[in-house]
């Protein structure tokens, strides 16, 4: 079995390699610059690289697809990101090949894949099964990645990708260390009535150490109050402490959140689904909790100086 995998960042491309285990392939990898293809390269065997640029799917698609058209993969591996999935949709297409998305675990026997994967908003997993090739959209896990001392070969893709569209950049605000990588996430929900309310949340993450915070969908997908949100559709956490701060709890956001250590809410409805959820559950208003521990925190540090 061959196994191609598009290696989006280095967090994915070392998560892949537990899924390409588990599906004893022969692995390859296609990253849009030299950096991962050499983070690549300790967990594939082959790796071959673009220079990727301004993200644009069309043109990572045809970079893929190059690849494809060379070894003839059985299984097609993408993260379940919001461009991982983008891409994949293009590339599967392209190839006439099925895809499969929000993959959760994955095994095979014979020519035939068996694959668990949420639905219903993540309340559920169904295990179904699928025929060779295929495209894969996985939600990487918690699992850590396989130690390696492997050096395998890189080869940079000399192909025109001369962009098709015109593209603008709009960089991102980032909220501190990248959300996967957080000991703390603080989230924000609907509770909070004005996007300049936010500052409560910033302020209370520039206070701890190794913390990030977002927001969930509607805040960020239909008020535009952040760049990303954590939910089934969006970033999968897993920091040591979650606190959700006016957050209801719908089943789509909490599966972006159910691996986290621990759970704290804020939530003034007694009866929000995210009570179920939680390890400690606050009763009240977080325009008078969220202050009260802000202050807190800076009495703290304070009189530890």
């Amino acid at each position: 079995m061959k196994i191609l995998c598009y290696g989006e960042n280095s967090e994915w491309i070392k998560y892949s390699r537990i899924i390409i285990d588990k599906l004893g392939g022969y692995p390859y990898c296609v990253t849009p610059s030299r950096e991962l293809a050499e983070e690549s390269s300790k967990y594939f065997e082959e790796t071959y690289f673009f220079n990727g640029g301004v993200y644009e799917p069309s043109k990572y698609c045809r970079a893929i697809l190059e690849v494809a058209g060379r070894i003839f993969p059985d299984v097609s591996l993408f993260p379940s990101t919001i461009k991982g999935r983008t891409i994949a949709g293009l590339y599967a297409g392209a190839r006439d090949e099925s895809i499969i998305t929000d993959i959760v675990d994955v095994d095979h026997e014979d020519s035939v894949l068996k694959l668990k994967r949420l639905v219903y908003g993540g309340s559920c997993i169904a295990t179904i099964k699928s025929t060779l090739p295929a495209t894969l959209c996985i939600t990487p896990g918690t699992q850590k990645p396989p130690e390696t001392s492997r050096k395998g070969s890189i080869e940079e893709l000399r192909i025109s990708l001369e962009n098709r569209i015109t593209v603008s950049l709009n960089p991102r605000v980032g909220g501190g260390p990248p959300l996967e990588k957080s000991d703390l996430v603080v989230a924000a929900g609907r509770g909070f009535k004005n996007r300049e309310d936010l500052e409560m949340v910033r302020e209370l993450v520039s206070l701890t150490v190794n913390s990030a915070w977002s927001v969930t969908r509607p805040l960020a997908a239909e008020y535009g109050w952040a760049d990303n949100w954590i939910g089934i559709s969006g970033v999968t956490v897993n920091p040591r402490i979650y606190l959700a701060v006016g957050v209801s709890g719908q089943p789509l956001h909490m599966v972006g959140a159910r691996n986290s250590k621990i759970i704290i809410a804020i939530n003034k409805d007694p009866n929000a689904p995210i009570s179920q959820e939680a390890d400690y559950f606050i009763v009240g208003d977080l325009y008078k909790i969220l202050p009260k521990l802000i202050e807190k925190i800076k009495t703290t540090k304070t009189s530890s100086t």
